[in-house]
This record gives structure tokens, sequence and C-alpha cells, in this order.
């Protein structure tokens, strides 16, 4: 398996390393053993030194970096016994080409079930991707990268739940408000994500859903990412705050450091960053409820709880059939150390859904008593898709609960925004200043 060893980044050229362990490969073959005789290593590394300036371009060819001895210099007297065994290296890479440098491991199933493996340690280090500083990337591909550093899938949803939070408090709608919380969100958003794929670069390389991100393939370098990453934070921040209200830009930048500083490393040291990252998850619809009212109050407190809970059957139920790829990336994750609190967990919270939309919205005055029985078949098939969860403990169910979720939270939102609770602001009229002046007798 493919194990972290550095990663590291030159400050004065800004360019990353990144160093990985891999495992030589000794092919044993009936039919190949008189053209293989010996076992194919690749070259031990002990000391790089590049001078290339790291520049945003596309991933080179194949046939820009096979040739080692343009690239890698050797320091140490060990590596120049590995001369000749560096002249002979075997281009694994041929055999695989749809994969990146640092994808995870060779299975036997990739190249020919006949075929044994033994498998020693041994150093690769991934080049640098960014071989030609001239190279030109259009307007086009640029946004592209973009969009896939700020995760657009994830932050469209989070920018969504804080426009249901603004269109769900208790006030008329504003339309100039709900445009500067919704922008704010996606650009804090934006960032937050950035960083995220920025701190993970070397776990990302070792999962299929994650190894084609743009900076695992390096086409775009970690300077850019990271000036993108301050510049949609900074923007992010100063909308929340100037256009709808310091309290809703505090909550942005809260959040912000939340998912980065706290949620993200926690992610490889216990499972409680699930419910860490379901706070982070709850805190953008009281956003939009705090840009609408300005304060945070019960009914913002619900939406976040709703939020909140809603993210265990959602997320459980996508990790599970992804369990294996986070244990071999080094992730402490409940669908990996503790399955069946990660079943359990999905079961609980939907059903705090189904309590909580019965029960606590129309107590609140958030919604009206119509709310609860609207919510009901959307909320038990919520908890029958859970309990099949919880029982199955298969891809197949788990599948159908990811999917339900994403349609689920949606119709439930809706659902309050039609019920909600529509109050009028109550402006005190002050006495006039004629009826202040005392009159003489």
């Amino acid at each position: 398996m493919n194990r972290l060893l550095v990663s590291f980044m030159v400050p004065r050229y800004g360019q990353i390393i990144h160093t990985i362990r891999i495992q030589s490969i000794q092919l044993f073959s009936s039919n190949l053993s008189r053209q293989y005789s010996s076992i194919i290593r690749l070259p031990t590394i002990t000391s790089l030194i590049y001078q290339q300036r790291y520049a945003s371009v596309p991933r080179p060819k194949i046939s820009q970096v096979t040739n080692s001895d343009e690239w890698l210099t050797s320091s140490t007297s060990s590596t120049k016994q590995n001369e000749k065994t560096n002249s002979s290296i075997i281009d694994l890479t041929k055999s695989i080409t749809s994969q990146p440098f640092c994808d995870p491991p060779i299975k036997t199933n990739d190249i020919d079930s006949k075929h044994t493996f033994k498998e020693t340690e041994q150093e690769l280090v991934i080049l640098p991707t960014d071989l030609n500083s001239n190279a030109h990337i259009s307007l086009k591909q640029l946004c592209d990268y973009y969009t896939k550093l700020s995760k657009k899938n994830l932050t469209i949803l989070v920018a969504t739940t804080a426009a249901y939070g603004f269109a769900i408090a208790p006030l008329p709608i504003n339309i100039p408000l709900l445009a500067c919380v919704t922008l704010g969100t996606v650009l804090t958003s934006a960032s937050a994500n950035t960083i995220n794929q920025l701190m993970e670069i070397p776990y990302d390389a070792q999962m299929k859903r994650t190894r084609n991100r743009v900076l695992v393939l390096g086409q775009i370098s970690y300077r850019h990412a990271t000036g993108f990453a301050a510049v949609t934070l900074i923007s992010g921040v100063t909308i929340l705050t100037l256009g709808c209200n310091p309290l809703t830009g505090i909550l942005g930048l809260s959040n912000f450091l939340l998912y980065t500083c706290i949620y993200t490393p926690m992610k490889r040291k216990h499972i409680i960053n699930t419910w860490i990252g379901s706070i982070v998850g709850a805190i953008p619809p009281v956003m939009g409820w705090t840009a609408c009212t300005g304060s945070i109050d019960s009914g913002a407190l619900l939406l976040a709880f709703l939020l909140y809970a809603w993210q265990f059957p959602h997320f459980n139920s996508l990790s599970w059939n992804i369990r294996q790829e986070y244990d071999r990336a080094g992730y402490k994750m409940m669908c990996v150390s503790h399955e069946r609190l990660c079943l359990i967990t999905s079961l609980r919270y939907s059903i705090m859904i189904l309590l909580s939309c019965s029960f606590v919205a129309p107590l609140i005055d958030m919604t009206t008593w119509l709310f609860a029985f609207d919510t009901l078949p959307i909320n038990f098939y919520l908890i029958y898709l859970s309990y099949k969860f919880y029982r199955n403990r298969d891809a197949q169910s788990s599948r159908k609960l990811f999917r339900y979720s994403l349609i689920h939270l949606p119709l439930l939102f809706t659902l309050m925004v039609i019920h909600r609770q529509v109050k009028t602001q109550n402006h005190t009229t002050t006495s006039s200043r004629n009826e202040l002046i005392p009159v003489p007798i």
C-alpha cells in the first residue's frame, strides 16, 4: 500500500514535492519467468534538488518524465551505487496510463490474475507537474479549475441551505439581502473547500473518489490555489459583514475556521470529526436567518439542529461504500472502525428529524401545525430507509438512503417556507417634539 512519508513545499520557489512509500513489485508468471528473471525495482531516492519555478500548467505527458536522469539528482553515496539500477527502470505507468502518478497501489486484477506480487518497501517521488513555465491556461479552463477547487456541488448545497434559512425567517423577504447572504456563503464555502484540498493532496491521491482533483493532478499550482482561497475568503466575509450584518460575517468566518482548522485535521485523528463536520453544515442556515433577522433565536437553533441531524444519514450512507478507501488513506471514520455506530446514528437522527418537525417547529411558532402533518410522509420514509440501511448493511440500501437524502432536505425546507409564520415588525411610535414641550397653564 502507498503510505505517505513526506509532503512539503519549497517556499522560495513555491513548489510542492510529495514523497510516498510504494511497494516494489516482483512478477512471477509461468509464461514470463524467462523474460523477467530478476526483481523489478524502483530506485531508492534519498535527496532531490529542484530549481524550477512552479507555474500553473496542465499535467505533462508521461513521455516528458519517464527519463529519470533529467529530473532526479542524487547526493549520497548510497544512490550512486544504484546508478546502474536507475538506468534500467521499467516504467510501470505504461500499464496504467489512465491513473495519476500517486494512485493507489497496483492490484492483482489490474494486470493479470495469474501474476503473483511480492512487495518490498521502496520510495517513489512524485515529480513536479509544472514543467513548462510558459504554458498558457484559457479563461474557460481556469474557471473550470476554480469550480473544482470550490467543490461545486457541495458549495451549491451550502449556499442553498443559507438561502432557505433566509426564506424561512419570519420577516418579509428582502431580495438584496438574500443575494448578499447567498453570494457571501458561496465565496466562503469555496475558500474553505480549497484549503481543505490543499491540506489533503497526498491523501486524496490514494482514493478513487478524489484522486482526479486538480491539485492532485497538478493542473493548478499550490500558490495559485492559496491565492484563490484568500481572495474568496476576504470577499465572502466582507459581503456578509457589510451587505448583511456583522453577526452573519462572524458566523461565516467562524465556520471557515471550524472547517479548515478543526474538522479537516480531525479527520485523521478521531471519529468525532463526523460530529464536528455536522456542526459546520448546520451553520449556513443560521447565517441566512441572522441575515434576515439580525439575531439568533429558537427558530435559528431549530434550523441548525435539522441540518445537523440530516447530515448523519446523508454522510454515513455516502461513506459506507467507500470505507475501504477511507481506511487505506488513513481517515478515522465511523464506517471504518465503528460500523454499528455508523448505522445506528443514521437511524437515530432520522427519528429526531421527525420529532423536531412534528412537535418542536409548531410549538415555537416557527411553522403552522399543518407543517407537522405534511412532513410526516417524507420523514417516515427517511426513517424507513435508515432502518433498512441498519438491518441490511449493504451497498444497495446505503445508495437508496443517500439518494433520498438529497431529495428529503429541499422537500423539508420547501414545506417549511410554505408553512412559516410571518411576523410583522412592530415599530413603536414615539411622541412628537411638540408633545414633549410643556404647555403653560
